[in-house]
């Protein structure tokens, strides 16, 4: 029995052609390692520093599917996100800052 293809696999190869990187894509990770090599990838406080957590919550079929898309890309479901909302803001960002400034100033004036 064929796997079903993945829907989000296809939307991280956009993405990842969207900034260039498709021909250079990493191979996925070997789920051998050796006693060298650590199990995991844990961000260090420097690499938040300055930044904000931002995540959502999502049925446990779409987590799978995301899951698999990384997988399938050689990346961390972080960096999936990020290059897909890095896409969004490309495609959309102008109009999001604008409506964000918009807010913003409807805000201040009626705290006035």
């Amino acid at each position: 029995m064929m796997a079903k293809p993945n829907p989000l696999s296809a939307v991280a190869a956009q993405v990842a052609e969207s900034m260039g990187k498709a021909q250079d894509k990493p191979h996925p990770v070997s789920m051998t390692l050796s006693p060298t090599e650590p199990t995991s990838v844990v961000p260090t406080k420097a690499s938040r520093e300055g930044k904000r957590f931002l995540g959502y919550y999502v049925e446990p079929i779409r987590h799978e599917e995301i899951k698999q898309a990384a997988l399938d890309e050689g990346i961390q479901i972080q960096e999936l996100m990020r290059r897909a909302i890095d896409a969004w803001m490309e495609q959309n960002g102008a109009e999001a800052v604008a409506a964000v400034a918009r807010r913003r100033e409807r805000r201040l004036a009626n705290r006035s």
